[in-house]
């Protein structure tokens, strides 16, 4: 039975779920939750949450992004190819960092979609958040490495993310380097939120 993925298309959260199931050929079946700002439980699947992604694998229910790649690495891909198992306190750091700046990107698009004022003082920190972890990042670009792996496709799917919504200045050129030249491989661009 394939494995249900309760997403939407644009959520960074749900594409590097996607991205590294796609880079491991692991057929996932796709179920768009609609609008995440909905309030509607029965959108999101088991997830109480309501939040995306949530993987159905079975009688198997996983939240959280980097729980669901975890079990699909451990479920189908014991090698570990994309290093998603890795205990490496810099890469987990880069990832908890991209993880924080990928939520306060969420609250500042579901804040303007819903009709708060984002210019509200509130929201300035979360501009600031995502600024200080680009240039965190870009300090630290050199953990992304040269081949695909899951911090890579971490940091496309936020980088195109941040595109999208236009949310951070994306003047920094060893990240953008970097996502640009994973955003190469057909299996990548794919997915790519329109």
């Amino acid at each position: 039975m394939t494995p249900r993925l309760v997403m939407t298309p644009r959520s960074h959260f749900s594409r590097k779920v996607r991205l590294l199931a796609d880079g491991l050929g692991i057929a996932l079946e796709l179920v768009d939750a609609g609008n995440v700002a909905d309030a509607d439980p029965a959108l999101f699947g088991p997830n109480p949450l309501m939040k995306v992604p949530t993987l159905i694998d079975g009688d198997r229910v996983v939240l959280d992004s980097d729980h669901i790649a975890a079990w699909l690495v451990r479920t189908r891909d014991p090698s570990d190819r994309f290093g998603v198992l890795t205990q490496d306190p810099d890469v987990l750091n880069a990832r908890a960092v991209m993880n924080g700046m990928m939520a306060a990107e969420v609250e500042l698009v579901l804040a303007a979609r819903t009709g708060l004022d984002i210019a509200h003082p509130r929201f300035d920190k979360m501009r600031s958040a995502i600024d200080a972890g680009l240039d965190w990042l870009e300090q630290r670009a050199a953990l992304f490495g040269e081949e695909p792996n899951y911090l890579g496709l971490h940091l496309v799917a936020l980088w195109d993310h941040l595109a999208l919504y236009g949310l951070a200045a994306l003047d920094r050129p060893r990240l953008a380097a970097r996502a640009d030249a994973l955003t190469t491989l057909a299996w990548v661009s794919a997915s790519r939120p329109a």
